[in-house]
Order: C-alpha cells, then sequence, then structure tokens
C-alpha cells in the first residue's frame, strides 16, 4: 500500500511539471528566463510535497469531501509556488480550473456569499497595494489571493495575508542583508502566501 501511495505522488508529480512545461511553451513570450531549462529540484519537489500534502491530510480524520478539497488546494498551491519561483509568472491558464473547482466546494459547505466576499476581497485589496506600490504586487499575485478567497474564506484568507507579508518579509530582508537580492530586484512573493495557506490546510 505504501508503495502505492509514493507511485501514485511521483506519477502526480511528473503529470504536474508536464503541466508547467506546457504552459511554458505556450507563454513562451510571457517568461522571464526564457532560455532557463527545467530545474534538477522540480520533480522531486512536486513528488514530494504531494506525497507529504496526502499524508498528513489522510491522517485528520477529514470527510471525503473535505479530504478532496484541501488536496486540490494544495496541488494548486504547490503548482503556482513552482512557476513563481522559476519564472516568477503565475499562470491564468493554471488559476481559472482551480477557480471553476472551488464552485461545488462552496456549495457543500453552504459559505458562497463569505467565499465570494473574499475573493473580491482579496483581489481588490492586492489591486490596490499593486498600485500604491507601483509594480511591486504583480497581476497574478492579485488573481492569486481572489483564487484563494474562493476557497479559504474570508477569515483565513485575511490570515495568509498578514502571514504571507511578515513571512516574505523576513526572507526578503534576509536575502537582503546577505547580499543575494538587490534593492530594487524583483522578488517572487506568491510563494511565501501558499507556504502560509498550506500550513493552514493543515489545521
Amino acid at each position: 500500500m505504501l508503495l502505492v501511495f509514493f507511485a501514485l505522488s511521483a506519477l502526480l508529480g511528473l503529470a504536474g511539471s508536464a503541466w508547467i512545461d506546457s504552459l511554458y511553451w505556450r507563454g513562451r513570450s510571457l517568461l522571464s528566463f526564457p532560455a532557463a531549462g527545467r530545474p534538477c529540484w522540480r520533480l522531486p519537489l512536486l513528488a514530494g510535497g504531494f506525497a507529504l500534502l496526502g499524508a498528513l491530510l489522510s491522517g485528520m480524520g477529514l470527510s471525503p469531501a473535505g479530504l478532496a478539497a484541501r488536496l486540490l488546494l494544495g496541488v494548486f498551491l504547490l503548482l503556482t509556488m513552482v512557476t513563481d519561483w522559476e519564472q516568477q509568472l503565475i499562470f491564468d491558464r493554471m488559476q481559472l480550473p482551480f477557480a471553476m473547482l472551488s464552485l461545488p466546494f462552496m456549495w457543500w459547505q453552504g459559505n458562497m456569499a463569505d467565499c465570494l466576499l473574499a475573493a473580491l476581497a482579496g483581489g481588490g485589496g492586492f489591486l490596490l497595494l499593486a498600485l500604491l506600490t507601483r509594480g511591486g504586487i504583480g497581476g497574478g499575485d492579485i488573481k492569486l489571493m481572489a483564487v484563494l478567497g474562493l476557497w479559504l474564506g474570508t477569515n483565513k484568507l485575511l490570515a495568509v495575508a498578514l502571514g504571507g507579508f511578515i513571512l516574505s518579509g523576513a526572507v526578503a530582508a534576509l536575502m537582503l542583508l546577505s547580499g543575494h537580492l538587490r534593492r530594487g530586484q524583483a522578488f517572487a512573493y506568491s510563494p511565501y502566501f501558499s507556504l502560509f495557506a498550506l500550513w493552514l490546510l493543515m489545521k
């Protein structure tokens, strides 16, 4: 049984990596680093991340629908983290399917109004931040917060926003101090919001 579990995680990692490659191929003009090849860490990160996610969630005693919702959201978060780390891009072609997948779970949980409000507040709030920071927050971050709002609702989305800002700020400060990041250089924020959202999934 354990062997089957790890085999499924590896297959899911391969499928996720292949999807990312197809997004890069279709959006070649959008790539921040068009000459970059596939990093060697992508497949182990995805396969290991999916395996860890499945193992942790399966031990939480969730209902089948609750388990499916958290697994789907976890997969989405891991995939968006990879594309932002690799290319500083979050693809609409990835966000739209997961936005649509949130609809049956909103209906099942009975919190559709709260989730729609969270999506509007998250997307609108980050749009305002993008205007204030003159591009410090990108369009992908705005859409990501809207999609997370559909899945998480207002209270959890607020926690993700606050936690993500603290985590990304701490990492950016450490990178500046160590010389790995220069002032004015692009910095991927969304992986830290995604990491905080993944942590919330385990609660």
